[in-house]
């Protein structure tokens, strides 16, 4: 009876070690990962930003959807001028796609991307048809238009978010400031008055000010941006942006408080990486290079070793073209997660110092170190293109669209480089690509059994895809001219002629579809006809075997 009853307390022990195992591990790693986030944001809350990285970065091993982690990574990488800014922004806009998050998404790709801002513009695109009754997007889609140098649609988007939120008076500074440059007297004078009315807006007074400090600096009218500027340095919301604006007017009138004004800025910031990096960027934009080298090279060396500072010290020696010192600098430097920068930057300065081989392999290593990241491939495209480097540019964008397709600005990019070139083979392989995963879309289906049928590639796959289209879309013009082609392979060239021959005649004499009437009219004996529509083919951007076809229905 004794060895029973032991037997069953062994069992319900076993048993309920088992249910606390099961129940409460989960409690257990709720209460870290809560424990974490919470030590995260008092990190965050008090400036420091390296224990807030490692707290947050705690609770994404516990719980990689944890949005709350994902906004402090985010921040954090926009402190430090992170590219990887981009994957976190673009990570919580998949975990939570508000509309506030993915708006935030395009406003982040528009401070960190070049023009043309690719997944600004796609975002917004994609937002276009839901968010038209919401300020916030006509308000950054209006930021778009006007880092694209677009104007009017700028002023239009800015005009939907005022009467959108009437009693919004950012729509009002945003509305004025897009008139300040007008050439019309009248309309300049009005946008001004406007922000010297705002000024005194407890909500917008400090934008106001600002807008009117760098009108006035436009204008040459150094005193009236002094004036502007004392009263911005007044109030309390003012910033280190708002400073540097006043020691700008100090050095445009040469006075002398500027070197005290500007020591002052540099003693404030040397508690904060990112306004080193902010402070430095101004005298570098200033003619001021050798000074901003000599300060951060002075600057505390845990000040110097946290990001985004040793990106400003980069930024000298490329104002400076010291390639010799750039190298020195970053040779026995590790950058952690923007160890592919580092490298970029090296490759950059080896081919500066006609290193080739040693360029490339340094750009080699820097794409690898990059790895599946959005943010640090958008980054090398850019340098890619900055640099002059088109091979390396087209290699990260067949990487961004293997790895991202939804990123349609990648595969249009990459379209635009192969039709340069001439590509056809790489233009059909792209096509394949798309077409694996956007089956809906017709023009992609198009396009590879129009490039296939030039190839001579898979010919009976191309040749029932052009029918299905055509079944499918018979009043598409490029469609038509693609299954003519392909009956006319086929050896039912008057078959194709008869299908082209349904299009309107207008239609026909569009350059693209007149190649392939002309070439059918032709092989067909009709070269009287045929004649007409290959000299309008000569008008269009042709591949080099739609070339080869033009010049050879020419000859007959």
């Amino acid at each position: 009876m004794k060895k029973r009853i032991l037997v069953v307390a062994v069992l319900v022990l076993v048993a309920g070690a088992l249910a606390l195992w099961v129940w409460g591990r989960p409690a257990y790693r709720h209460y870290k990962e809560k424990r974490a986030l919470a030590q995260a944001k008092a990190f965050m809350a008090r400036a420091d930003y390296r224990d807030a990285s490692v707290s947050a970065r705690t609770v994404l091993l516990l719980n990689s959807n944890n949005l709350e982690a994902c906004v402090i990574m985010a921040d954090l990488a926009e402190l430090s001028r992170s590219p990887a800014v981009l994957d976190w922004r673009r990570r919580i806009a998949n975990l939570a796609p508000t509309l506030t998050n993915r708006l935030l998404l395009a406003s982040t790709c528009l401070r960190v991307q070049s023009k043309p801002y690719s997944i600004a513009a796609q975002t917004l695109e994609e937002l276009a048809g839901s968010a038209r009754d919401s300020a916030a997007y006509h308000v950054v889609a209006a930021e778009l238009a006007l880092k694209l140098g677009n104007q009017s649609d700028a002023a239009a988007h800015f005009e939907a978010a005022a009467r959108l939120e009437p009693a919004n008076e950012l729509h009002q500074v945003n509305l004025a400031v897009l008139h300040l440059a007008s050439t019309n007297d009248t309309v300049a004078a009005a946008a001004r008055a406007t922000l010297e009315r705002l000024r005194a807006s407890p909500e917008v007074g400090a934008v106001a000010l600002r807008w009117l400090v760098g009108d006035s600096l436009r204008r040459k009218d150094t005193a009236g941006a002094a004036r502007f500027s004392s009263q911005l340095l007044a109030d309390p919301r003012s910033d280190l942006a708002d400073r540097l604006e006043h020691l700008d007017i100090l050095q445009q009138t040469k006075s002398p408080e500027f070197k005290a004004s500007l020591a002052s800025v540099q003693g404030d910031a040397l508690t904060n990486a990112a306004a080193v990096y902010t402070a430095a960027s101004w005298m570098l934009g200033h003619g001021l290079a050798e000074g901003a080298l000599q300060w951060l090279t002075n600057c505390p060396a845990k000040v110097r070793a946290e990001q985004p500072v040793p990106l400003a010290l980069v930024d000298c020696y490329f104002a400076r073209q010291d390639w010799m010192g750039l190298e020195g600098f970053l040779l026995d430097k590790k950058w952690q997660d923007l160890e592919f920068l580092r490298l970029a930057f090296l490759s950059r300065a080896a081919g500066q110092q006609q290193q080739d081989l040693l360029a490339d392999s340094r750009w080699r290593t820097a794409a690898r170190e990059a790895g599946d990241q959005l943010g640090a491939l958008s980054t090398l495209l850019s340098l890619a293109r900055n640099w002059g480097r088109p091979k390396a540019e087209e290699e990260l964008l067949w990487r961004i669209s293997q790895r991202f397709p939804r990123e349609r600005w990648a595969t249009r990019d990459l379209e635009r480089l192969c039709l340069a070139a001439g590509n056809t083979r790489s233009l059909n392989k792209l096509y394949a690509m798309t077409a694996n995963y956007d089956s809906t879309n017709f023009v992609v289906q198009n396009n590879l059994a129009a490039t296939s049928l030039l190839l001579k590639l898979n010919l009976s796959q191309a040749h029932e895809l052009a029918r299905e289209l055509y079944a499918s879309h018979p009043e598409e013009a490029i469609i038509a001219s693609t299954y003519a082609y392909s009956l006319h392979l086929q050896g039912r060239t008057k078959e194709g002629l008869a299908v082209l021959e349904k299009l309107k005649p207008e239609t026909l004499e569009l350059p693209p579809v007149a190649l392939y009437y002309g070439l059918l009219a032709s092989a067909a004996g009709d070269h009287a006809k045929a004649g007409k529509y290959l000299a309008l083919a000569q008008k269009a951007n042709l591949l080099p075997e739609e070339k080869a076809l033009l010049g050879e229905a020419a000859k007959q």
